[in-house]
């Protein structure tokens, strides 16, 4: 067991993330494997407008809203081959406002994407979710 601070832990690298996200971003691991085996935990910051690009995790994912204003969009259970899948194809079913304070439980299975409402303002949250073998699917 180990005490953490958002504050000092340093930026992940962007590289490892450049293709799920839509413009800038900052990323911090804040439980990685070797604090938690069940559990992760990340530090987000949306800059400029930007989003995560679509995505379904294989567990429940929670986000609490530390900064700013943001969006959640859940887009309608596609059950198709997720490869075959275009962007175009895909039918937006809910969004959600998020601001300071908000917390929003997304389903596992659920595609959806979230990050900032606009150019004007950063949206900044906490990102956790079970750890799975199963990879995070993309679009």
């Amino acid at each position: 067991m180990q005490k953490r601070s958002i504050v000092s832990i340093k930026d992940e690298s962007k590289e490892k993330y450049k293709d799920k996200f839509t413009g800038d971003f900052r990323i911090k691991n804040i439980l990685d494997k070797d604090d938690s085996s069940e559990q992760e935990m990340y530090y987000v910051t949306f800059k400029n407008g930007c989003k995560t690009r679509p995505h379904i995790h294989a567990s429940d994912q929670i986000l609490i809203a530390t900064e700013g204003k943001g969006i959640v969009v859940f887009a309608k259970r596609i059950m198709v081959d997720p490869d075959m899948i275009t962007k175009s194809e895909i039918e937006i079913e809910k969004s959600v406002m998020m601001e300071k304070g908000d917390v929003i439980c997304i389903p596992a299975f659920m595609l959806h994407w979230h990050g900032s409402v606009d150019n004007k303002q950063d949206f900044t949250h906490i990102a956790i979710r079970k750890r799975t073998e199963i990879e995070n699917i993309w679009f």
